[in-house]
């Protein structure tokens, strides 16, 4: 039933996946949904749950290796790809958006949702702890290199649902060698190690 919500709303848009179009998406009756997850708002937490879920799984299973920083970068942004460079991603902020700003919104589940974005930051500092060494920390370090893997993976996953993207490797590498640059430079200054080779 939850992937069903996902397909219906990436098939048809988030205002034309109706309770009862998500039903018919699933083979199921509404009834049934309803009976499972209680209220609609209730099924589309049990998404962001699941999804969540996943994704945790995915990080904690990672490895970051690499003799060099953009190495090991490479492996936390293919780590985040899986996640923010999934067409899913755009159903999960419509999600979200609604379930946070929705006035219909119960209070429980608006907390539940803060409470899962903060325990999305717990979740993947591990990855840049390992890729970073001592410059991790540095949180002005570790956010920024998250947000811009993450900016650039969702920027992706946006222009490939407008006009088809195909993968720039170079873009890639660029994007991932200006990181560590800059990572670099700021850990020079605070001495902090990065565990390059010398």
């Amino acid at each position: 039933m939850l992937d069903a919500v996902v397909s219906c709303i990436l098939e048809n848009g988030y205002y034309e996946a109706s309770s009862n179009a998500i039903a018919r998406h699933a083979g199921v009756t509404w009834g049934a949904i309803q009976h499972q997850f209680g209220t609609r708002q209730g099924l589309l937490l049990a998404v962001l749950e699941d999804r969540w879920h996943r994704l945790t799984e995915r990080i904690e299973a990672t490895v970051v290796s690499g003799d060099t920083l953009e190495k090991r970068l490479e492996c936390v942004m293919t780590a985040l790809e899986g996640h923010y460079g999934d067409p899913e991603l755009l159903v999960l902020q419509q999600i979200m958006l609604d379930l946070v700003q929705s006035p219909m919104t119960s209070d429980v589940t608006r907390r539940a949702v803060v409470a899962h974005g903060r325990e999305l930051a717990r979740v993947w500092q591990p990855l840049f702890t390992n890729a970073l060494g001592e410059a991790a920390t540095d949180q002005v370090l570790v956010r920024y290199a998250f947000l811009t893997i993450r900016g650039y993976l969702s920027a992706n996953t946006m222009a490939g649902r407008l006009v088809p993207q195909r993968p720039d490797s170079t873009i890639r590498a660029l994007l991932l060698r200006g990181i560590a640059c800059a990572i670099r430079d700021r850990a020079a200054e605070s001495g902090l190690e990065i565990g390059d080779p010398t």
